[in-house]
């Protein structure tokens, strides 16, 4: 799976990144900027298989990043948001503009586990 990462803490996109290649074999493309981001998946963001964003990051929160994504492209991916926030009005804002959350700090050895239920879970709603 090719996995596209907007994270800007550096400590926790090494540890995204090293669990999602080495323990699920996906590729990764890391940026730590959300304008960046954004500008990258509004080329590229059909070449990848789920995107995961960080909710506070520099240039454009997560949600920003994602709505002006949404409306800018033809063929959305899944976005997954990565947040400390936790409190139920930005759970369900994660929710109403992506796939899904996971909380940080998240356990490395269940990162990819997560992503699989996420995605999984969606489509088993959306085909019911």
């Amino acid at each position: 799976m090719k996995v596209f990462l907007a994270e800007d803490d550096a400590n926790i996109s090494t540890i995204a990144k090293m669990a999602l290649e080495q323990l699920g074999g996906h590729q990764v493309t890391h940026i730590d900027n959300g304008e960046k981001a954004l500008e990258k998946l509004i080329a590229e963001g059909h070449t990848y298989d789920v995107i995961l964003l960080d909710e506070m990051m520099p240039g454009l929160n997560g949600l920003a990043v994602c709505e002006q994504y949404t409306q800018q492209v033809a063929e959305v991916r899944p976005v997954i948001f990565l947040s400390a926030k936790s409190q139920a009005s930005d759970v369900k804002q994660f929710e109403e503009h992506g796939r899904g959350y996971i909380p940080k700090p998240f356990d490395p050895t269940q990162l990819c586990q997560q992503i699989e239920n996420i995605l999984s879970s969606k489509k088993n709603r959306s085909a019911s």
